[in-house]
């Protein structure tokens, strides 16, 4: 094969991250000779601060609210409500980072009723994570569900007051 110079990419002087190469070979390219076809790309790494990019809405809060996730009825079973608090803190902290506390209220064994019964609180500590989770989880698949992704006023989290 001949050499037709450098092929290196050019120096970009605004990065910091140098391109890396990467090979590829065709499956269905073929020299005359028979070999496939090698070709050198360069693939140039996003810089931290690409990868991330939020988009703030009026009205955004530390919290969130999830809706049309888990049925009522769903969490009467002690061991099921167990396994769905932790899994929900698992993406919550997957998705947004800074966690700070998971609120998914039961209904009352006696019949009572229970504000916010079937959503799931999120609270995280900044607003950028928060505003991350959101882009990420609304509109979400859960047990064959579209999630809902709401922000929630923090006043009436902290309150304790869940209908709304």
């Amino acid at each position: 094969m001949a050499n037709h110079g450098d092929l290196s990419p050019p120096a970009d002087e605004r990065s910091e991250q140098q391109p890396i190469p990467v090979i590829y070979t065709s499956r269905y390219g073929r020299t005359p000779e028979g070999t496939p076809i090698s070709y050198q790309l360069y693939y140039k790494p996003l810089a931290p601060s690409a990868t991330r990019r939020l988009v703030y809405e009026d009205g955004a809060t530390k919290v969130l609210r999830l809706i049309n996730m888990i049925s009522p009825d769903q969490l009467e079973d002690d061991e099921y409500y167990r396994k769905f608090c932790l899994r929900v803190t698992e993406e919550g902290q997957r998705y947004g980072g800074k966690l700070v506390r998971t609120v998914v209220p039961r209904p009352d064994p006696s019949g009572a009723p229970v504000a916010g019964v079937g959503k799931v609180f999120l609270e995280y500590a900044d607003l950028d994570s928060s505003t991350y989770s959101k882009a990420m989880l609304h509109w979400m698949w859960f047990r064959g569900k579209h999630v809902m992704a709401l922000f929630y006023p923090e006043d009436k989290f902290a309150n304790g007051d869940y209908d709304g």
